[in-house]
């Protein structure tokens, strides 16, 4: 929009440009359409000092779709970029606000599901994280009320793997040196659960199923718990078996 002044040289040159406004009153259009408004101009401060002072805009009309305004509230959804680094996995996010209120013409603002944020970086990330991070807002007949800016929080761990071990041998445990037993089954297996990183680089200790025989005085048939015994970080889902049948015989027999 052009606003052309007319006056005496020396007079309009101060004029501010801040002093003189251009506008369209739309206060008498109470429904929805299109409508052709002449458009006027509000003097002040250096403008007003100013006299004969002939101010001319052009266009003089504008073509303007007038529409019901809208207030709702709608999410805010962050976006990232990348992959943590190798061995850990994005969980989940927090924001707030979590939700924030926009307003704009009705066909706007009913395009508007969410609000979406500037890009967080996730690439070679190993540790949870937070910050803030700007909003987007596309369309600058809507406005958002609130912050500029939503604070974060990233959850990040260590992947998790689930992981079968078959064949895994008995460790009989305090048995009588004068005796030898004779197991129903040479081998059993574990399904252990843990970080990526670490589980899937495991060996089993010797002992990672143990028999435990101290109360064994007499040769005999014997039904003894197999206990699990593995590292601190590490969960055992499932073993088995819970118990073995030995045959417990004195040596050389």
């Amino acid at each position: 929009m052009k606003i052309t002044l007319r006056g005496e040289n020396d007079r309009i040159y101060p004029i501010l440009e801040q002093d003189i406004v251009a506008f369209a009153d739309l206060s008498r259009f109470t429904n929805e359409g299109e409508y052709r408004v002449g458009i006027q101009t509000r003097l002040s401060g250096t403008a007003l000092e100013v006299s004969p002072l002939e101010v001319s805009v052009d266009p003089a009309e504008i073509t303007l779709r007038v529409e019901h305004k809208v207030i709702k509230k709608v999410p805010v959804t962050p976006s990232f970029k990348g992959y943590p680094e190798a061995g850990y996995e994005f969980i989940g996010y927090a924001v707030n606000p979590s939700v924030l209120e926009v307003s704009g013409p009705r066909s706007a603002s009913e395009k508007i599901l969410d609000l979406v944020t500037e890009t967080i970086e996730l690439s070679g990330r190993n540790a949870s994280f937070n910050g803030e991070v700007s909003l987007i807002n596309r369309n600058p007949l809507v406005s958002v009320a609130g912050p500029s800016k939503v604070v974060f929080q990233v959850h990040i761990e260590q992947t998790t793997l689930i992981r079968n071990f078959e064949d895994v041998p008995f460790y009989f445990e305090n048995l009588d040196a004068s005796f030898e037993v004779i197991p129903s089954i040479v081998s059993g297996s574990l399904q252990l659960k843990g970080a990526q990183k670490e589980l899937s680089g495991l060996t089993l200790a010797a002992n990672a199923l143990t028999v435990l025989c101290e109360h064994i005085s007499e040769p005999g048939v014997y039904s003894l718990p197999v206990q699990v015994i593995i590292p601190d970080q590490f969960e055992a889902i499932s073993s088995s078996p819970r118990e073995l049948q030995v045959v417990i015989q004195r040596r050389g027999e």
